[in-house]
Formats: C-alpha cells, sequence, structure tokens
C-alpha cells in the first residue's frame, strides 16, 4: 500500500486541504492557461487563459482557490492606469459623450428587461428572480440586493457570471474580427524615478477604496484608483504610467477568480437556469451589438470602442479589452462606469417599473 506521506497526505488529509496550496495550485493553471492562450495567439491571452483553464479546472473539481483580496488589488492598477490617461483634453471629451452615456444605458436596461422575461419563461423563476439576474450591474452587488428582496441570489449570481464570463470571453474575438489596432499607444515613461509616486499613487487608492467600501459603491476598486489617478493627471502630476508588467499580473489574477467562480455543483444544480442564461447573454450582446452601431455612427468613435463601451459585463475586462487593442480605454470606461451607476441607483425603482411591465405580458399572454 502507499505511503499516505509520499501522496502529500497526513492523517488523511491531503495537502489541497490548505489554503495557500489551492492559491498555488490556482496560480499554476491560470499561468499555464495563459501561456498557452499567448502562443495560440488569443486575444486577451493574460485574462482569457487563466479564465478558461481555471474555470475548466474548477467544473472538473480541482481543489483550487483565489488569492484573498488578488481581484481587488488587479482592478485597482487597472484603474490607475485608466486613470492616468485623463488628461484635461479627454475628460473634456467624455463629459461632451455624457448624453449619448445615459442614451445607451437607458437602451441596456429596457433590453435587461425584456431578457429577464425570457429567462423567466426558460428556465421558469419567478419573474423578481429573473430581472436582478439580468440587470446590467455587477455580480456582488445584484446578489446582494436579490437576498434582500427575498430572490434567489444563487441563481442570481450564476446567471451573472454565466453572462460577464460570455461576454468576456466572445467580445475580444469580435473586436479583433471586426476592429483594428486602435493606434493609442501608452506613454512610454521611463520608469526608474516614477516607482515611488506609482506606489504612493497605488497605495492611496487602495487605502480610499478601503475606506469608502462601507458606502456600498460599485466598482469601488476600479473607481477610486481611477480617480486619484486622473485627479493627479489633472493637475500635472506626472506623466506616469502603470508600467505593462502590473497591468499584464493583474490580468492574469483577474482571470484567475472569474475562472474560480465556476462551481460543477452549483452549475449542475442550476442547469435549467445555466442554458437559459446563455440564451438571454446572447441576446444582451446582440442588443449591444445593435446599440454599438447607432453610437459609432453618432459619435464617431470605433464600432469595436463603441461595442466595449456598451457591452453590459465588467468594466474591468471591457477597460483591459480596450487598452490591449489601443483603443480609447478611458471612453470605455466612462460608459461602463456610468451604466453601472444608473443600474445600482435606479435599481428599485427599475424593479417597480419591471413587475408593472410584466404583470401586464403575462395578463396579455
Amino acid at each position: 500500500m502507499p505511503d499516505p506521506g509520499k501522496l502529500g497526505i497526513k492523517g488523511g488529509r491531503s495537502v489541497f486541504d490548505r489554503p495557500v496550496a489551492k492559491i498555488g495550485l490556482a496560480f499554476l493553471i491560470g499561468i499555464a492557461g495563459a501561456v498557452i492562450a499567448r502562443i495560440v495567439a488569443m486575444p486577451l491571452p493574460y485574462l482569457l487563459g487563466p479564465l478558461l483553464a481555471c474555470g475548466a479546472a474548477s467544473i472538473m473539481g480541482a481543489p483550487v482557490a483565489v488569492l484573498p483580496y488578488g481581484r481587488e488589488l488587479g482592478q485597482a492598477a487597472v484603474g490607475l492606469a485608466i486613470g492616468l490617461r485623463f488628461t484635461p483634453v479627454v475628460l473634456i471629451a467624455i463629459i461632451k459623450l455624457f448624453p449619448l452615456m445615459l442614451l445607451s444605458t437607458l437602451l441596456m436596461i429596457a433590453a435587461t428587461m425584456i431578457a429577464g422575461l425570457l429567462l423567466s419563461k426558460l428556465a421558469n423563476i419567478d419573474r423578481r428572480t429573473a430581472f436582478f439576474a439580468t440587470a446590467a450591474a455587477g455580480l456582488a452587488e445584484m446578489a446582494v440586493v436579490a437576498h434582500q428582496k427575498n430572490s434567489d441570489s444563487d441563481t442570481v449570481a450564476v446567471v451573472h457570471l454565466i453572462r460577464v464570463a460570455l461576454i468576456v470571453t466572445t467580445v475580444p474575438f469580435l473586436v479583433t474580427f471586426f476592429g483594428e489596432d486602435g493606434g493609442i499607444q501608452p506613454a512610454h515613461i521611463p520608469l526608474r524615478g516614477e516607482v515611488l509616486p506609482l506606489i504612493g499613487l497605488f497605495g492611496a487608492g487602495v487605502i480610499a477604496a478601503c475606506l469608502v467600501r462601507r458606502w456600498k459603491l460599485p466598482n469601488i476598486w476600479l473607481l477610486i484608483p481611477a480617480v486619484i489617478g486622473g485627479t493627479a493627471s489633472g493637475l500635472g502630476f506626472g506623466p506616469f504610467a502603470v508600467p505593462s508588467v502590473v497591468i499584464t499580473i493583474a490580468q492574469v489574477v483577474i482571470g484567475i477568480w472569474l475562472g474560480c467562480r465556476f462551481r460543477r455543483s452549483l452549475l449542475g444544480r442550476l442547469w435549467r437556469v445555466t442554458t437559459s442564461a446563455l440564451v438571454t447573454t446572447v441576446f444582451l450582446l446582440a442588443v449591444a451589438t445593435a446599440i454599438a452601431g447607432i453610437l459609432s455612427t453618432i459619435t464617431g468613435l470605433s464600432f469595436v470602442t463603441s461595442l466595449l463601451a456598451v457591452a453590459p459585463a465588467g468594466v474591468t475586462e471591457m477597460a483591459l479589452t480596450a487598452t490591449a487593442m489601443h483603443l480609447d480605454a478611458t471612453a470605455v470606461t466612462a460608459f461602463q462606469i456610468t451604466r453601472i451607476a444608473v443600474v445600482m441607483t435606479t435599481i428599485l425603482f427599475t424593479l417597480r417599473v419591471f413587475e408593472t411591465f410584466s404583470r401586464r405580458f403575462a395578463a396579455a399572454d
């Protein structure tokens, strides 16, 4: 009989019962996924490779776990990098687009209401749960609100996870197929004299995000560092630029986090919800594509930039895709943040509108 000690088992316990071992395994799988994705020339390889590899491993039951606060620190790095691009000229251009940000948000809210009705029918779940599951805001925020309103937070989390993962893995391919390099190159700034200011800005962003966390604001780990970076840039400090290697590490950590969220037990228990979520996600992506086409015609933004701006997925992932394609990441971030802010601040009013609309729809059916 094999010696349990040689198998990494002591006293009947596996070495992977330890959180550190699970985190280490997730990183090994994620880094391997990133390398393979890079070799096969996959779009956004450092995000999609770890996402797909860790997602597959987690679904197959591998003992993987995420690094505590890894995703939050990765978001802070991305937020700071984007914020440092908000020069006064860029900020003025973004402000001029604000009415279109609101219009595209309203169109997407209407689309998510239709998706909610569709999900309720296909998955045979109550309409309130379906509403929170398709709302175009963050997974964690919607799951919490759903729980507060006595809806099925597990179902809400699964649908949001599938939507974000599907869009994050699909949109980069669409961007690569339909678009071309945007030509916006990152600033080549000598790092030697900028290390301490960058560390200071990053630290300030993380500390500020921790302080405002109690306010339950959406996407604070990206938004607050972006505001701090934008303030520094707008006041004429710098120029500073977050090193590309830091953004690469952030992508790997965020990809691992997304992949490890998939659990075979939860997806299996909610199989009908899972398949229905795929259908509603395709619908929302089609609507986003149509809105992007209109937005591109009106504003002169490229189609792919417009698609990243209105796609109902994570702001961090869409901003990273824009950065990788050398597109206007500031405009993408501004559109995404506007949508999430509007959805979060009007969610209860929108719920009442949805319930009134859905009752009339059910009566007419």
